[in-house]
């Protein structure tokens, strides 16, 4: 019998940000007969986190709060003084033009909180048929349980508003399975492998209530309290089956040659079309060898292992339940005598009557070399994989009466190379030092596409609007996670930037090229980790490096932060000190003032531009460089503000390397210090080991190519075409101090 308890509590960085988890697990295993044996488990974890944490860093870089803002002193200036909601002018309040008075408001009297809890019960059931033959009958089952209130309090006059929703989602899985495994020695052969049936079936449910209008009695948490009649609604979604048949042989000769080979067959609900037709059975093998060499010949003593291994393997997938046909949507429309006319919503997807799954075709050789009794190993391998079918969304012409297409998407190929490099350079009897290394580096390339994607795939963004108006595709041709962008600085035959012209502000910057044109990959050029390890006697210290090269990143918070001064970037030309050109003004408006925060903006201004001169006249300067106005007496250098400005703000700016940037970095990700106590002190606490470790994580990054210092794993999230950074979050370091006690 085993059990185990667990309690955790951790706070975020911002205020009201939460979390907590309790969970136990329960196993035992009871031998019934020389022949039959079960076992069985309970895993329970129950979590409470509260309240998302807010982005208020955004509110900086974006313009919302000024440079100088005091968020200490502003903290709790948001209420009105006349009537406790949200400070407004209309009522006379004084503190109505504090900036971001939103943010602290929503951040004391918003409050998000949710309960998950899970239950998964496991039973395994083993038989011993043979000596050679056995088989286990197991099943899981994986239960989950989510609860959450959502309690805003009105901003209106006296609070009026406000919101309250409450609601669950539940999911369950389940799976069972039986296999016969097999292993048998026949002279210098030995056969095992396994015959596999699995079952799986996952189905979910969800339902909520909220309030609508506001709320009656403000700060009331409850649904009667709505103003409007409420909005609920429960559905079932996610139900999914899968049926599953799997057979492997392994076959080893001498234990120096080794050949393993299978076959899986998946029958996938999801692929079901609503007439029972579909791609829904796939079937998909596997091989893989390796010969220890360093078995079957006589080879120096100081050659440890020699192996050599290969395989290729091909790999089924298949979609999301309800995801590859259409259907109608219901809907209604309240008339005025009372009744409803009823409709039906056509959908705005095509979708494709013959969809795929997904297949992988990969293949990879390696080696793995160890000399000198272990302290040097060397292990390589090189590996090809190819992805076709992919299930995915394009977006097409909506004249056509829709605006997406489901579709198998075409070929997207990976190949790449990973070396690990493990060492013991010094050992004696009280003295051990060991350095492990990696490299990673991966070259993907999209071979074909669909016929009907016009240019490309998108993936994340948009390559013509929005906050970045970058985005990562998929060209055939190009990297998966290609970045393009239809604001790269528009450029003449001769290669010169194209500048535009804001009279009233007296400003030039880079006019936006307005096609969508590639700027960079998004993938590293390669991953690393480097780690080292120092023991004397029963003192161990670690320390473990990672690393990644290469690869574009973009930043809101270094493109807006930069535009409206937040930024240490923002401080170049600000001054003489930080590299600003010094002029007395000729302009009436500052005639004989003195400036030292000059730039000059590098192009040649549009065909057709007119600019007011420093004589207070107008100049056609179409096809000349700023630097030759300046020189002619025509124009003055520009100010670094209105550089920064114009350059990065949202309707002007253009894609430079002050938010477009190459994301290189290496983290001093852990330092561990472990001790075993004497064992004549242990002893003494009835305890045949005790071992005590000091653990510090993500202290920091040795190197960051970031510009203005930005946390450079802030852009991590889920998603393989994923490139923004946006939170503006910091980096935040862990220390554990662990007690291992064995009795």
């Amino acid at each position: 019998y085993y059990t185990s308890l667990s309690y955790k509590k951790a706070k975020g960085v911002v205020e009201f940000n939460d979390f907590e988890r309790y969970s136990m697990l329960l196993k035992g295993s009871h031998k019934i007969s020389d022949r039959v044996d079960i076992s069985a488990s309970v895993n329970f974890a129950n979590s409470n986190p509260r309240n998302a944490q807010r982005n208020i860093g955004e509110g900086f870089n974006n313009g919302t709060y000024a440079t100088m803002y005091d968020t200490k002193y502003f903290r709790n200036k948001y209420t009105g003084d006349k009537h406790g909601g949200l400070a407004n002018a209309n009522y006379g309040d004084k503190y109505a033009n504090i900036p971001g008075k939103e943010n602290w408001f929503q951040l004391d009297n918003y409050d998000y909180t949710r309960s998950e809890t899970v239950i998964r019960p496991t039973i395994e059931v083993n038989v011993k048929i043979l000596d050679w033959l056995r088989f286990r009958a197991e099943g899981n089952m994986n239960y989950y349980f989510e609860n959450y209130e959502s309690k805003q309090l009105g901003d209106g006059y006296a609070n009026d508003g406000g919101f309250y929703s409450m609601g669950q989602n539940n999911r369950k899985q389940s799976t069972f399975a039986g296999t016969f495994t097999f292993d048998k020695a026949v002279k210098d052969f030995n056969f095992g492998g396994f015959l596999r049936s699995e079952y799986y079936n996952t189905s979910a449910t969800t339902q909520f209530s909220e309030t609508s209008g506001g709320l009656i009695v403000p700060g009331q948490y409850f649904l009667e309290n709505s103003k409007n009649p409420l909005k609920t609604d429960a559905y079932v979604h996610g139900t999914k089956r899968m049926v599953a048949v799997v057979a492997a042989a392994n076959i080893s000769w001498r234990d120096q040659v080794f050949l393993d080979i299978t076959a899986r067959n998946d029958w996938s609900s999801s692929l079901v079309y609503t007439n029972g037709t579909g791609n829904y059975s796939y079937f998909y093998p596997s091989v893989g060898g390796s010969w220890l060499i360093n078995e079957s010949f006589d080879l120096p003593k100081w050659i440890t292992l020699a192996k050599v291994r290969g395989s290729w393997a091909q790999v089924g997938n298949d979609t999301d339940p309800y995801s590859i046909y259409s259907g109608y949507s219901v809907g209604s429309i309240l008339q005025g005598d009372g009744n409803n006319i009823y409709i039906n919503g056509i959908p705005s997807k095509l979708f494709d009557t013959n969809l795929k799954p997904e297949r992988k075709n990969a293949w990879e050789v390696g080696v793995d070399w160890r000399v000198l009794n272990g302290r040097i190993g060397f292990d390589a391998t090189y590996y090809k994989e190819n992805t076709k079918d992919q299930i995915m969304n394009i977006a097409i012409p909506s004249v056509s009466g829709i605006s997406q297409q489901l579709i198998n998407a075409g070929n997207i190929q990976n190949s790449g190379v990973e070396i690990a490099l493990n060492a013991i350079p010094f050992q004696n009897k009280d003295w051990e030092w060991t350095v492990d290394l990696t490299y990673t580096k991966n070259n993907n390339k999209i071979i074909s596409l669909h016929p009907n994607v016009a240019n490309y795939i998108a993936l994340q963004g948009d390559v013509a609007y929005g906050n970045y108006r970058v985005g990562s595709v998929a060209m055939v041709g190009g990297d998966y996670g290609m970045l393009m962008s239809d604001a790269v600085p528009k450029r003449n035959e001769d290669g010169e930037v194209i500048l535009n012209w804001r009279d009233d502000y007296r400003a030039a910057y880079a006019a936006r090229s307005g096609e969508a044109e590639e700027i960079g990959s998004l993938t590293p050029d390669f991953l690393g980790s480097f780690s080292t390890g120092l023991k004397w006697k029963d003192l161990t210290l670690r320390v473990g490096l990672d690393m990644r090269m290469g690869g574009l990143v973009a930043s809101y918070s270094n493109r807006y932060g930069t535009a409206y001064g937040i930024t240490s970037e923002s401080m170049k030309y600000r001054d003489a000190e930080n590299g600003g050109m010094s002029w007395t003004s000729g302009y009436a408006d500052s005639n004989n003032m003195e400036f030292n925060d000059g730039m000059i903006p590098q192009g040649v201004f549009a065909d057709g531009t007119i600019v007011t001169g420093v004589d207070g006249t107008k100049h056609s300067v179409g096809g000349q460089s700023y630097q030759s106005l300046v020189d002619k007496g025509i124009l003055e250098p520009q100010h670094a503000s209105s550089h920064h400005f114009w350059t990065n703000q949202w309707g002007t700016g253009t894609v430079n390397d002050g938010w477009v940037s190459e994301l290189n970095y290496i983290a001093l990700r852990e330092v561990t210090l472990h001790y075993n106590l004497p064992k004549t002190f242990t002893s003494k606490l009835g305890a045949k080991r005790m071992g005590l470790a000091f653990s510090a994580r993500n202290l920091g990054y040795l190197y960051n190519s970031l510009p203005n210092n930005l946390n450079p794993e802030s852009i991590r999230g889920n998603n393989a075409a994923e490139f923004r950074e946006r939170s503006n979050s910091p980096y935040t370091a862990s220390y554990m101090l662990t007690v291992n006690l064995d009795f």
